[in-house]
């Protein structure tokens, strides 16, 4: 069968009305019509021309199948390159299918409507034709098929008989066939059909439900582009020290408003980048890039592109409109440039679940979609789409899972670009009510508390000094509303036209940096409606450096550092949980702050001198006091040792060990301890410059501390400080 590649042809018998029925045959054909052009040879497309094929019912297998199955007929007519043939039988029952499920069975005659789906233009012809039995069906009245692109020379449509499955059809083929119809003569016809009154046995008008499917795709090949990033990370071990540069690949895509030339990706894509590189798809040259604003806690990097050619070049740009938060069991789009081919790719899936959970770059918990849709390395960053619209970023996918994809959804896009307005471009975070809490489902305990049958929310532990929570909410309350939603004994509440639950914490996450909730709270056996400020996280412990480097203050040899995330998985690898000393665990887990610019200061190793002889073993322990002043951060040590002009400096370490060096010898062999292990500086850039910001008594700030009293055998100290610092060595 010889088949036009810019047509596909739709026979519909009409009859009685069956508007589904039409619509679901029309789409069936131009689904199939991109399959049937890629078994189309170069040959054969120029012999075709762009000419409709359509076949009268009877002579193709698709007719035979629709005469054996009443209800309706659809014939397509494909293309047969060498010995492939496709099984239009399937198409056929499905498009029976479809049709017969609103089809009314009380005609034997009718008139046969013939819809040519072309890219090139719509031609309509009404045919008499009857059989026995045959049904009858009618488009849906009042619907056309617009056309934008411009009108080609009118082309007689053949119809010619199937070739054999072993040949290609001959020119001799069209020698007894009749053309159809001319395009001029079945526009003609339309219109005589649209004007014609409507009635029970007639056509009023042919469907107009093409596909937009190719369209929806062209769109999204015209905004993805190709990231191409050379990145550094810093050694947190060492934080005098650069590793060695990586290069990678990710996705992006283009944003609207598109004057605004706003290219959004994933932030995880970009970190600690050196040089980005964007290329679009179907072009071969990379553009110079620039990274806007980030948020790792979301994994979303805006980026922008200053030469003109990348948004005026060959073909142009289109930006992605932001759509709906899709609902389960939506079937989404994933574009991208994953791992194993360098061009575009193009995958399908649907919406398998919606829920809070953590993203593994920013170590933070927001809204999430779930899809089946696959997501592989290089797909992080390219748009999931929902007809033309966009639907999620994809991020990050389940490690032993299959089919388990991860999209940052709509509501957290739209948070981080609104984040950005309302502050000139600043990124400010994803903000907290800052408090400690436990699920309510205990009957006892909502019985000591006097709260009333059907009341529901969770019990709040406790507070964080640094949030305004803190002088609003006290332990021992029970939080039953946010922002008017109802909060569930396990913490959860109904997510609006989802019919979901989802951690109540996202709601505050939503809001910005300061602005106030309403909260419903449950005090001293009496509802109480009150209002908070939330305000972003301020942990003790930093959840992530993504882009900053890490800071160190070298005195004697002995490296002084503040406690990351990343440190810890510097110094103990991905399991650090299991490894590192359970005080730093618990800082890093427990801890909160009580004063703003607080920080966990560490030893973190000594660099072998004979000014520190004694105590090269010690490492990875936190620092409370510098000659018996607490230490609030490491710039506050810095300027305690650096101002020092005692005899001797003293520093009180965790487990109750003490340090004592000779200020004057220890300043004088500062300097050779650095050049013997080539240092540049005592302390990182702008450490000891920077304006310092203490609170007013800084000796009433608590120290996190597990108990500054608690006994510890000798042993247990020293197998977490001596013993914890040579393994580290070796690995190092």
């Amino acid at each position: 069968m010889l088949f036009q590649p810019s047509t596909a042809a739709v026979a519909v018998r009409a009859g009685a009305s069956s508007a589904p029925a039409a619509r679901a045959l029309c789409v069936a054909a131009q689904r199939l019509a991109p399959l049937l052009r890629q078994l189309v040879s170069p040959r054969d497309r120029a012999a075709a021309s762009s000419a409709a094929s359509f076949r009268r019912f009877g002579s193709t297998p698709a007719a035979r199948c629709a005469q054996a199955e009443p209800g309706a007929a659809a014939a397509f007519d494909g293309a047969s390159a060498g010995d492939q043939a496709l099984d239009l039988q399937a198409a056929a029952a499905t498009a029976t299918a479809a049709a017969n499920s609103n089809i009314n069975n009380n005609s034997a005659g009718g008139q046969l409507l013939t819809c040519a789906l072309s890219d090139d233009y719509a031609a309509f012809d009404r045919a008499d034709h009857t059989s026995p039995n045959s049904n009858n069906s009618m488009a849906a009245p009042g619907c056309r098929l617009s056309v934008n692109a411009p009108a080609p020379t009118p082309v007689n449509a053949m119809v010619m008989p199937p070739p054999s499955p072993s040949k290609r059809p001959r020119s001799d083929s069209f020698a007894d066939l009749a053309p159809v119809a001319s395009r001029h003569e079945a526009e003609a016809s339309l219109k005589a059909a649209l004007a014609a009154p409507a009635s029970p046995g007639a056509v009023a008008a042919a469907p107009a439900a093409v596909s937009s499917s190719g369209a929806n795709l062209a769109k999204a090949l015209k905004s993805v582009v190709k990231i191409f990033c050379t990145s550094a990370n810093p050694n947190f071990s060492l934080p005098w020290q650069m590793m060695a540069q990586t290069k990678s690949t990710a996705s992006g895509f283009v944003v609207a408003p598109l004057p605004a030339r706003r290219i959004l990706t994933n932030a995880h894509a970009v970190a600690n980048q050196v040089q980005v590189m964007v290329r679009r798809a179907g072009n071969a040259r990379k553009f110079p890039a620039r990274v806007l604003a980030v948020s790792h806690e979301a994994d979303i990097a805006q980026l922008t592109v200053d030469n003109d050619e990348f948004w005026t070049g060959e073909g142009g740009v289109e930006a992605l409109e932001l759509g709906a938060l899709p609902a389960m069991q939506e079937s989404v789009m994933v574009v991208g440039f994953p791992q194993g081919g360098d061009n575009v790719c193009v995958t399908k899936g649907v919406v398998s679940r919606l829920d809070r959970q953590q993203y593994s770059h920013g170590r933070c918990a927001l809204l999430t979609t779930q899809t089946d849709a696959p997501i592989n390395s290089g797909n992080s960053g390219g748009p999931v789409l929902l007809n033309d619209k966009l639907a999620g970023i994809a991020f990050q996918s389940l490690i032993g899972a299959e089919n388990t994809g991860y999209v940052i959804p709509i509501p957290v896009v739209q948070h981080f670009l609104e984040d950005l307005d309302r502050h000139a471009g600043k990124y400010t975070g994803f903000p907290e009510l800052g408090i400690s809490w436990q699920s309510l489902e205990s009957t006892d305990m909502k019985a000591s508390l006097a709260m009333p049958a059907g009341l529901t929310g969770v019990y709040i532990t406790g507070t964080e000094p640094v949030f305004e929570a803190s002088k609003v909410l006290r332990a021992g309350d029970v939080l039953t509303h946010v922002s008017g939603h109802a909060i569930a004994d396990d913490g959860t509440f109904l997510f609006p036209d989802h019919k979901v639950r989802i951690d109540f914490r996202h709601l505050p996450s939503m809001a910005f940096d300061g602005d106030c909730l309403q909260l419903g709270v449950w005090r001293d056996g009496a509802a109480q409606a009150l209002e908070c400020r939330v305000a972003v996280p301020r942990h003790l412990v930093p959840l992530h450096c993504h882009d900053e480097r890490p800071r160190y203050f070298i005195f004697a040899g002995l490296v002084f550092t503040n406690l990351t995330n990343f440190y810890l998985r510097h110094q103990y690898g991905a399991d650090w949980s299991t490894k590192a000393p359970i005080k730093l665990c618990d800082r890093y887990f427990s801890g909160s702050k009580e004063a703003d610019g607080q920080e966990v200061v560490l030893l973190s190793k000594v660099l072998s001198s004979d000014v520190n002889q004694g105590f090269q073993e010690i490492g990875n322990v936190q620092v409370y006091k510098v000659n018996g002043v607490k230490v609030h951060n490491l710039q506050h040590l810095a300027r305690l040792v650096d101002s020092c002009e005692a005899p001797f400096v003293r520093f009180d370490l965790d487990w109750k060990r003490v340090v004592v060096l000779d200020t004057a010898k220890a300043k004088a062999a500062t300097a050779d301890i650095l050049r013997t292990n080539c240092i540049a500086s005592a302390a990182s850039e702008g450490l000891l410059s920077q304006d310092l910001c203490l609170p007013a008594d800084v000796s009433s700030v608590v120290q996190p501390t597990m108990a500054d009293t608690e006994v510890v055998a000798g042993d247990e100290a020293v197998a977490v400080g001596e013993g914890k610092a040579k393994t580290n060595m070796a690995r190092l």
